[in-house]
């Protein structure tokens, strides 16, 4: 039924009692009388919600020190969603259910099914299944959902799904709605037909990292999972990482999550399985007209796992195998490099020269800290000021130092160089050799394995990258010394993940 809009309204699960929504008008709900809310836990001014009834969206804000749900998920206090027709809001976690309805004047709207099951019909119009279970793991960062009549097996048929199992119906890059896709090719679901017969099970594994806190997207990918899985015909597992964390393709999360405890058990004949998908790397006019891939995430996923990989246009068409370009940095060729030889015996100043994520501090902290050199960091000293004092306080008490910023260009470099000639001590460079793309990997692995690091963009590598200037003896060093990045690990399952491609170019 189309929606047009004109009256917008919260409805009480329970008592059926509504709440209006003027059209862009704030209403704060919570408990009083007009929600008959009486919960001492939920605050008078619990949620704001505001409507459009131009683009039928609720603006959600939520204002209260309980916390509050929609659809199932707990809502992140002071923070602002936008929810849709057929959303289902919990003013408390658990309590107090509300709908969010549209409707136009004349023709009330029919209350809307939940998601959590659906009906599958193959194209024989055999029904498999009439219902699926969705779970989520680490705070919605992996989604997962598993038909009902999916069962465990050791041939596992791998499937990416944008590009590769699916297309656009209206031909832009990316869907406009959930219901913007149609078969990337015409003989999928025949051809996951004859792998179900024949024993595999069918497993999807997909990046979807624009899903976030807008419960309307993510009910509205559910829904568009469960209509391409009755497309599909067959029983299918499917796995979706929304954000940025291991979970993520290239890197094994998903895969680990899967045969760990997502296959009842059964070890995997990596013989028998296969991975298909569509960024692979490939080059522009690969094909006749086809531009290059936007990246290699698909083809480094498969690697990193140890299953065979396909292109669609290989495993669905039969075409030959298209030239790919892998990454210029390999993380399973690492350099044997050992670090040059450090100390001097006599007082000094070593300036630090590398980017974030080059292994700067690591250097630091572990090979000249030990060493009886100061560590010295604007970062941690804030201003100026402060750092200059401590420097100039260690070098009266006849201490080395080692300076630990980024220090790319020769003026920010400079003022130390002059600090230690005041001094009349001698100031060396060193500068970490770490390559651009290792750097970006190092990133990628901390971020995955320490939770407690701040992101770093390419924003701040580029900055780093532009402001460059490369250390001369002109400017006051008495030596310039290279030092290779060499990681140290304290787990081994994080020396096999690092050894793993965990960039998706």
């Amino acid at each position: 039924m189309a929606l047009s809009s004109q009256i917008c309204y919260l409805r009480c699960v329970n008592t059926q009692k509504k709440v209006n929504l003027p059209h862009q008008k704030p209403v704060r709900i919570g408990r009083n009388e007009e929600t008959g809310i009486t919960d001492l836990h939920v605050s008078r001014n619990h949620l704001e919600c505001t409507a459009d009834l131009d683009t039928s969206k609720v603006i959600l804000k939520t204002l209260g020190k309980s916390y509050s749900g929609c659809n199932g998920y707990a809502l992140i206090q002071n923070r602002t969603y936008t929810l849709k027709h057929g959303d289902r809001i919990e003013v408390r976690l658990g309590f107090h259910e509300f709908d969010i309805i549209f409707e136009s004047e004349d023709e009330p709207a029919t209350k809307k099914g939940r998601l959590d099951s659906f009906a599958m019909n193959s194209n024989s119009n055999k029904k498999l299944s009439n219902s699926g279970k969705w779970e989520e793991l680490d705070g919605r960062d992996l989604l997962i959902f598993t038909t009902d009549n999916c069962e465990p097996q050791s041939a596992i048929a791998a499937f990416d799904l944008d590009g590769t199992l699916i297309k656009t119906k209206s031909g832009a890059r990316f869907p406009k709605d959930p219901d913007d896709w149609i078969s990337h090719i015409n003989s999928v679901p025949q051809k996951l037909q004859k792998l179900y017969d024949k024993g595999h099970k069918v497993v999807i594994f997909a990046n979807q990292s624009d899903l976030s806190n807008d419960f309307s997207k993510v009910k509205g990918f559910k829904k568009k999972i469960e209509a391409i899985i009755t497309k599909l015909s067959v029983p299918v597992q499917v796995f979706i990482a929304t954000g940025k964390s291991i979970y993520r393709k290239p890197a094994p999360g998903m895969w680990n999550v899967f045969i760990e405890s997502k296959n009842g058990g059964v070890a995997i004949d990596i013989e028998k399985s296969f991975y298909v998908g569509d960024e692979a790397g490939r080059e522009n006019n690969w094909a006749p007209k086809k531009n290059k891939d936007p990246s290699i995430c698909d083809r480094l996923f498969a690697l990193n796992v140890g299953l065979k990989f396909y292109t669609p246009e290989e495993y669905f068409l039969g075409f030959p195998p298209a030239p790919h370009i892998m990454p210029e940095f390999d993380p399973r060729r690492l350099s044997n490099d050992a670090y040059p030889q450090i100390a001097t015996g006599k007082q000094e100043v070593i300036i630090m020269v590398g980017t974030l994520g080059s292994g700067k501090s690591h250097f630091c902290k572990n090979f000249l800290v030990p060493k009886g050199y100061v560590h010295v960091s604007q970062d941690k000293l804030g201003s100026w000021k402060k750092f200059t004092k401590m420097l100039e306080d260690c070098l009266q008490k006849k201490q080395s130092v080692v300076i630990d910023n980024t220090n790319p260009d020769k003026e920010s470099r400079q003022k130390f160089i002059d600090v230690a000639k005041r001094k009349q001590v001698d100031c060396r460079c060193f500068i970490m050799t770490t390559s651009h793309n290792h750097v970006k990997h190092n990133i990628r692995f901390r971020n995955i394995t320490d939770k407690s690091q701040l992101p770093v963009g390419d924003l701040n590598l580029n900055s780093y990258k532009k402001a460059f200037q490369e250390p001369e003896m002109a400017e006051g060093f008495s030596e310039i010394v290279k030092i290779p990045f060499i990681p140290k690990f304290e787990k081994a399952e994080h020396e096999k993940l690092y050894k793993m491609f965990l960039l998706e170019d």
